[in-house]
C-alpha cells in the first residue's frame, strides 16, 4: 500500500474529537446557561404552565425543522453565483411555513380550550425567526465565521431565560414562558441578520437568482422535506401523546425531564452525527469503506450513552429534588423509565448519517415512521385500557428500545459488508 494513500486513510481519532469539540461548545454553553435558569423557573412557574410551554415549543420544533423548506441546506453547496439566491430564497419560505403554522394553530385554538390566544401569533413568529437563524447561519458558516454562529446561540439561550424569569414576576404563565422563549429568537436573528449584512452584504433579493435556485434544488428538496417532517414529529410525539391523553401537568414533568437529559443527550449526539458524517464520507471515498468510523463513532457515543444511563437511575429523584424541587420528582420518575430506551438512542443516532453515505436515505424514511407509529401503538394501548403517564412512557420506551436497535444494527451490518477482510500480506506492510 502507498504510504501517502495510508495515512490518508488512517482515521485521525484526535481530530476527529477536536472537530466534535468545536461544533460542540456552542451548544454545551447554552446549556450550561439553560442549566443555571431551571432552579429559577421551575420555582417560578407550576408544572400546568411549563406543559403548556412544552406543547408550544413541540410545535415551534416540528414546523421550525422544516421552516426554510429544507432549501437552507444547499446553501454551503450553492455556486457563488447563486448562494444569495438560496439565502433569500430559504427566507422566503419561512415566511409562508410561518404565515400556515399561525392559521393552523390559530384553528387548533378555537378548538381546544388549553391554548392561550397569544399561541398562534407567537408560534408563526418563531417559526419564522428560526427559518431566519438557520438561513443567516449557514450563510455565515460558509464564510467561515462559526465563532460567530457560536456566539448567536449564546445571546438566544441568555436572552430567553432572562426574559422568562423577568416576565414570571409582571405576569407568570405558560404566555410568559412562549413570550420569552420568542424573545430568545428574536435577539438571535437580529444578531445574525446585523452580522450578515454588515460584514458580507448578501443584498437584495433578485427574482431571477431565487428562481433559478428554486429549479435547481427542488428535486433534493421533494425527497429530504416529508422525511425530515417526519422525524420532527417523532421527536415531539411523546408530547403531543402525553398531551392528549393527560393534562398539562404531566406535559410538564416530561417537558421538564426532557429539557434537564434529554435535549442535552440529543445535542452531544448531534455534533458527533456531524462529524462522523464528513470523516464518514471521506473515509468511503479514499477507502471504499467506513467501518472504522462507525466504531470509533460507537465507543465515543456508547461511553456517553452509558455514563447518562447509570446517572439517570441512581441521581434522578435525588438530583431533581434539590435542583428544582419536591414537586418535580416525577419528572425524575418519567426518566429512570425512558433511560434504556434514550441511551440507544443515542447510539444508533450518532451513526444514522451512514445511510447518506450508502447513498441509502429511505433506510432513514423508514425508521422515522417508525418511532412516529410505535408511540401511536403504545397511545392506542393507554387510550383504551386507561393506563397512566408511567405506563405509557414505559411501553413507548419498550417499543423504541428495540425499534433503535434494530435500526443501529442494521447501520452497523450494512458499514462492515463493504470492508475487505485483511490478507497477510496486507497485515505485514
Amino acid at each position: 500500500m502507498h504510504p501517502d494513500h495510508s495515512a490518508r486513510s488512517k482515521l485521525d481519532r484526535r481530530q476527529y474529537l477536536r472537530h466534535f469539540l468545536i461544533i460542540l461548545s456552542g451548544n454545551g454553553a447554552a446549556q450550561v446557561l439553560n442549566l443555571l435558569g431551571y432552579p429559577f423557573l421551575a420555582r417560578l412557574y407550576s408544572p400546568h404552565e411549563f406543559g403548556l410551554f412544552g406543547i408550544f415549543v413541540a410545535a415551534t420544533s416540528v414546523a421550525g425543522m422544516v421552516a426554510c423548506g429544507r432549501f437552507e441546506f444547499a446553501i454551503p453547496t450553492a455556486p457563488k453565483w447563486g448562494v444569495r439566491g438560496v439565502l433569500w430564497l430559504s427566507i422566503l419560505i419561512s415566511a409562508a411555513i410561518a404565515a400556515i403554522s399561525t392559521c393552523g394553530a390559530a384553528i387548533y385554538w378555537w378548538a381546544s380550550p388549553t391554548v392561550e390566544p397569544a399561541f398562534p401569533f407567537l408560534l408563526g413568529l418563531c417559526v419564522f425567526l428560526t427559518g431566519v437563524c438557520v438561513a443567516t447561519s449557514l450563510f455565515i458558516m460558509r464564510h467561515d465565521d462559526f465563532r460567530a454562529v457560536a456566539a448567536s446561540v449564546l445571546v438566544r439561550t441568555a436572552t430567553a431565560i432572562l426574559s422568562q424569569i423577568a416576565l414570571a414576576f409582571v405576569a407568570a404563565g405558560a404566555v410568559s414562558l412562549a413570550a420569552g422563549f420568542t424573545l430568545g429568537l428574536v435577539s438571535q436573528a437580529i444578531f445574525l441578520v446585523a452580522l450578515t449584512w454588515r460584514r458580507l452584504n448578501p443584498g437584495p433579493p433578485r427574482k431571477r437568482a431565487i428562481l433559478a435556485m428554486l429549479a435547481r434544488y427542488r428535486r433534493q428538496v421533494s425527497v429530504d422535506f416529508p422525511s425530515t417532517l417526519v422525524a420532527a414529529v417523532a421527536l415531539n410525539i411523546l408530547t403531543f401523546a402525553l398531551a392528549a391523553l393527560y393534562d398539562p401537568g404531566i406535559v410538564g414533568f416530561y417537558s421538564i425531564g426532557n429539557r434537564l437529559a434529554v435535549v442535552p443527550l440529543a445535542l452531544f449526539n448531534d455534533a458527533l452525527a456531524q462529524v462522523f458524517f464528513q470523516k464518514a464520507s471521506r473515509a468511503k471515498e479514499q477507502k471504499g469503506h467506513l467501518w472504522d468510523e462507525v466504531k470509533f463513532s460507537l465507543l465515543t457515543s456508547g461511553l456517553l450513552s452509558l455514563g447518562v444511563f447509570v446517572a439517570i437511575v441512581l441521581f434522578a429523584r435525588p438530583f431533581i429534588s434539590v435542583f428544582l424541587g419536591e414537586r418535580w420528582l416525577p419528572a425524575a420518575d418519567m426518566l429512570i423509565i425512558l433511560a434504556p430506551m434514550l441511551a440507544v438512542r443515542g447510539l444508533s443516532m450518532s451513526i444514522a448519517t451512514t445511510v447518506f453515505v450508502l447513498r441509502s436515505a429511505h433506510w432513514l424514511f423508514v425508521h422515522n415512521v417508525a418511532t412516529v407509529v410505535l408511540p401511536l401503538i403504545a397511545f392506542a394501548l393507554a387510550h383504551v385500557f386507561h393506563l397512566g403517564p408511567i405506563a405509557f412512557l414505559g411501553i413507548a420506551s419498550v417499543l423504541l428500545f428495540f425499534e433503535y436497535a434494530m435500526f443501529g444494527g442494521f447501520l452497523v451490518l450494512a458499514a462492515r459488508r463493504g470492508v475487505r477482510p485483511r490478507s497477510k500480506l496486507d497485515a505485514t506492510r
